[in-house]
């Protein structure tokens, strides 16, 4: 249609053979289909803004039903737009093939106000090859959704965009990919504000820049995680105020010459990874300069089951770190916490294990232990504090009972500058630190 308005509204129904939906030179051309009952079904490729300094527009709202085989928005001209509208509580749009959002021109989608999209395989910016088209997609407002069950990548030869405030992405195999110039970006933010990809999320690539932002109240699922980092152009971010992000399996960071972490933990944020964290060497080489680390906590929780990282890839700069093991040396000089025992039975640490003077060790116990809680496979260097705490539930302990908190195989220097241990013991129970640093045991003896 060129420019003018069709509707279809008080449960009327259009059916069409393929549709194209653009204004007129400097005009708009609108599809407005409104209220319970209200049905479009498109049989082929729906297309949205097709012509240069034009706009087309398609609106479902309020219950309304639109039903196409292939959606296309931003179909043609640069300087042309394409924009979707699903907006309302029950207002559905569902896509059953290829879902491009700024193909060949400039694309624009919103779902609000308990609106939802259902699509397969789905492509954001510059589809065809076009560097400088691009898509947009927001999501907002609480029972707002879009569930994608194909390939799903933001930033295919061009700008993707992707902010999700409130509402709720679900996809499989997710990618964030964009170019070099003007780099890809998804940000989740708000109360109930998800995105859950199922598979391996990607985030960057070998050609491209892609960059993920969980901001305060957002909440990030994965199940395996990949961060590539070219001098700096791939990256997550969770660093805000009831930030989190819950990983199931591994995340695995490759980076070269970053200029930023590809990983950033820092305000009060939470990251939760149940298998490996590890950072590994970018395919081919390194020709760049080491620029900073890989991985860096600030702020927050760090969890994570396993670590390996390379030399000087992990900056330990505040926040608090639990891990069941940790491969390479571990340097936590800054404002970090290491806590043990109170997510992972013990942690083991290969390599070395250096605390500095603002920095604190806090263990928890759960009773009586014979092996050491933290197991250091090499030179150990003590400052900062210790603090050691009950479990949640009630700690039963009684004369003669020791409980290793350190182990270590290299060289033991330097002392803790504060040790407080905050389990109860009965009456007329003490605990005794005097072999801490000989064998990294505390006792519990008769009081004086």
């Amino acid at each position: 249609m060129g420019s003018g308005t069709v509707e279809v509204t008080d449960g009327g129904t259009l059916i069409s053979p393929g549709a194209s939906v653009n204004g007129g030179s400097a005009d708009f051309g609108t599809v407005l289909i409104e209220g319970y009952g209200s049905t479009w079904i498109n049989h082929g490729s729906m297309r949205i803004g097709r012509a240069n300094l034009s706009e087309g527009w398609v609106v479902v709202r309020n219950g309304a039903e639109v039903i196409t085989d292939d959606l296309v928005v931003g179909a043609r001209g640069t300087l042309g737009h394409g924009r979707l509208f699903v907006e309302g509580y029950d207002a559905t749009l569902t896509s059953g093939g290829n879902t491009y959002i700024g193909d060949l021109g400039q694309g624009y989608v919103e779902l609000k106000q308990g609106g939802s999209l259902f699509s397969h395989d789905v492509y954001i910016g510059g589809v065809h090859g076009c560097s400088i088209c691009g898509g947009e997609v927001v999501i907002t407002g609480s029972a707002t959704k879009w569930v994608s069950t194909g390939e799903f990548v933001l930033g295919v030869a061009s700008r993707g965009l992707l902010n999700i405030h409130r509402g709720e992405l679900f996809t499989v195999g997710a990618s964030i990919d964009g170019d070099d110039l003007l780099n890809s970006h998804a940000t989740v933010s708000g109360w109930g504000g998800t995105w859950t990809n199922q598979g391996l999320l990607r985030v960057g690539a070998n050609r491209g820049y892609g960059t993920l932002t969980v901001e305060a109240y957002g909440t990030l699922v994965t199940e395996e995680t990949e961060i590539r980092s070219e001098l700096g152009g791939g990256f997550v971010k969770v660093n805000d105020v009831y930030a989190s992000w819950i990983n199931s399996g591994d995340v695995t960071v490759s980076a070269i010459g970053n200029q930023y972490p590809s990983l950033l933990v820092d305000k009060h944020a939470f990251v939760s990874i149940g298998g490996l964290l590890r950072t590994t060497p970018w395919a081919g080489g390194d020709p760049y300069p080491y620029l900073g680390p890989s991985v860096r906590l600030a702020d927050g929780d760090l969890i994570a089951g396993a670590m390996e990282v390379a030399e000087g890839d992990f900056e330990f700069a505040g926040g608090r770190l639990e891990t069941g093991s940790f491969v390479g040396d571990l340097d936590n000089i800054q404002a970090g916490e290491l806590s043990v025992g109170k997510v992972h039975p013990a942690t083991v640490v290969a390599g070395s294990y250096t605390q500095g003077p603002g920095a604190a060790l806090r263990v928890t116990v759960a009773g009586s232990s014979a092996l050491p809680l933290l197991q250091v496979d090499g030179d150990v260097h003590l400052d900062g504090a210790l603090e050691v705490r009950p479990t949640d539930g009630s700690v039963s302990l009684q004369a003669g009972d020791t409980v290793a908190l350190l182990g270590w195989s290299g060289d033991l220097t330097g002392a803790f500058a504060s040790v407080n241990i905050d389990v109860p013991l009965a009456p007329g129970l003490a605990w005794d630190t005097s072999a801490l640093y000989a064998t990294g045991e505390i006792a519990v003896v008769t009081a004086p």
